[in-house]
């Protein structure tokens, strides 16, 4: 068995095990090798019913580019078999209907960008919006749950986004609060940026991570683990980086604000291989006050850590940009 280089982002009824079984049982087609690799998450996209399924008996799911919003779903490694039959299953070659890989970039479980493909409705076929099945909500609603993808988030689950677009509505941000460590934070040079947007101060928390001095800026290293040792750890005393959390109005106008401020250039022009020298990435964090922290304490929230590692930096010993 031979895996493919290339990394299958999955977000529908693709993370649900029993249902393609069933289907390759129906075809009698072999699944081939299929290795999960942990969650991740495409960003600036949502979740769309924009194509009509005779086998499932209405809307099946696509996704679309929307700054500010973000598709939680997972990352799998697969081999040759099972591209031909994920090809096979979403209508590649279809005439009528059908799917097309889609090249583009998510954030994996340890927060670093990575390069995948994922299957995107063909624009011929793309519709506003079709009603799906109550089946078929329900079995990418077992996928999340299989994954876990509601945990660590605060206000909207993805099962209440997943809801919320199957009966045809336009869904608020899954994410909307962002860790700063630096600048950003009260009281320093670039916190009227975080004023001009209208964000709300949630309170202080910490991350893991080690922090460098860039000279007049700080910037956040993640940690170098797993996607999957990533997603089971807690973050532990000596790991752990100050901070506060702020709490977005709107994200798609708060990105254009403040991305430019951190240099990233967006998730587009980074697929295109623009320069960025921080990456708009997704992290988790927790109370500050947790010594030893479990897992139920923390969530997701979007920062901004290192991206162009080439830059002249120093260590900070504390890990805190404000006990320089």
């Amino acid at each position: 068995m031979t895996m493919s280089s290339k990394l299958y982002f999955a977000y529908g009824s693709n993370l649900n095990q029993t249902d393609q079984e069933e289907w390759a049982l129906e075809q009698n087609v072999s699944l081939g090798a299929m290795t999960p690799l942990g969650r991740a998450w495409l960003p600036d996209h949502r979740l769309v019913f924009s194509l009509h399924s005779k086998r499932r008996h209405g809307g099946v799911l696509d996704v679309e580019p929307a700054s500010g919003h973000v598709v939680p779903g997972v990352i799998f490694q697969m081999d040759e078999t099972a591209w031909d039959a994920m090809d096979r299953k979403e209508g590649l070659h279809a005439t009528k209907s059908g799917y097309q890989r889609y090249p583009t970039f998510v954030i994996n479980a340890a927060g670093v960008p990575q390069q995948v493909e994922t299957y995107t409705a063909k624009p011929t076929f793309k519709q506003a919006y079709v009603e799906p099945h109550p089946d078929y909500v329900a079995i990418v609603r077992q996928g999340y749950d299989r994954f876990a993808l509601n945990d660590g988030l605060v206000g909207p689950t993805a099962s209440d986004v997943l809801d919320q677009v199957a009966a045809g509505k336009t869904p608020p941000s899954l994410i909307r609060q962002l860790f700063v460590y630096g600048t950003l934070m009260q009281g320093e040079c670039r916190h009227p940026f975080l004023k001009e947007v209208g964000s709300r101060l949630v309170g202080p928390r910490i991350t893991s991570g080690s922090l460098v001095n860039l000279g007049t800026f700080p910037a956040m290293i993640l940690p170098a683990t797993s996607s999957s040792e990533r997603q089971r750890s807690s973050i532990t005393p000596e790991q752990k980086i100050p901070g506060e959390l702020f709490e977005l109005q709107d994200p798609a106008h708060d990105w254009p604000v403040l991305d430019p401020v951190e240099e990233f250039p967006g998730y587009p022009a980074l697929a295109n291989g623009a320069y960025a020298m921080y990456h708009r990435t997704i992290i988790k964090v927790a109370p500050q006050d947790r010594l030893n922290l479990e897992e139920h304490s923390w969530t997701w929230a979007w920062t901004y850590s290192l991206a162009d590692h080439s830059l002249p930096q120093q260590p900070i010993a504390s890990n805190s940009w404000r006990a320089l």
